[in-house]
């Protein structure tokens, strides 16, 4: 009797056991989810081009609020092309990516609805025309040192300029703007 009552416990802890490491594996797979579920970056309304190691967005048509990727296919998005948002009187908003250096001429023409944009500290270069016709455009937020000055960058754009006085190149004018300190942006 003893020795069979010996052997139900034993059975039943190894079978408790077996169950534990069973749930422990189930949590573990819920903690870490499949390929399948790592929630993709949607696209629609995108066209670009690989550059190397880098993206070349080169067309948008997405209206509304429009959300630049940091990253499409594994790879830095890194510069705005030519005409890439021309005209698309859409678009009411803007959020460029921080991993962006560069934006084309006449990028951003003609956007007449965004008001407001920032950009990232590690763009060097903006293009002729890039803002040019943004007739809605009251702000530009510049986060890093002034970059590289083109012709009619924003031209007809009422926008006033706003930098960080701790960047360089913001001690002469810029874009043909007015030009204020960060801290007077308005809240």
């Amino acid at each position: 009797m003893k020795r069979l009552l010996s052997l139900i416990i034993t059975l039943a802890l190894l079978i408790g056991c077996k169950d534990k490491e069973n749930k422990n594996q189930e949590n573990q797979n819920k903690a870490q989810p499949s390929e399948e579920e790592v929630p993709k970056v949607d696209l629609s309304g995108f066209e670009y081009s690989l550059n190397g190691e880098s993206v070349i967005l080169t067309k948008c048509t997405r209206v509304g609020q429009v959300i630049v990727p940091s990253t499409i296919e594994g790879f830095a998005v890194t510069t705005i092309g030519e005409n890439a948002f021309y005209r698309n009187s859409g678009m009411t908003s803007l959020t460029l990516p921080s991993t962006l250096t560069s934006i084309g001429n006449s990028a951003f023409r003609e956007c007449i609805k965004i008001t407001n944009v920032t950009i990232p500290p590690n763009v060097t270069s903006i293009g002729v025309s890039a803002f040019s016709g943004c007739i809605g455009l009251k702000t530009v937020q510049f986060l890093g040192d002034a970059p590289e000055e083109s012709k009619y960058m924003f031209k007809d754009a009422p926008a006033t300029l706003y930098f960080d006085p701790g960047k360089n190149g913001w001690d002469k004018p810029f874009g043909g703007r007015p030009l204020k300190a960060m801290s007077e942006f308005p809240k």
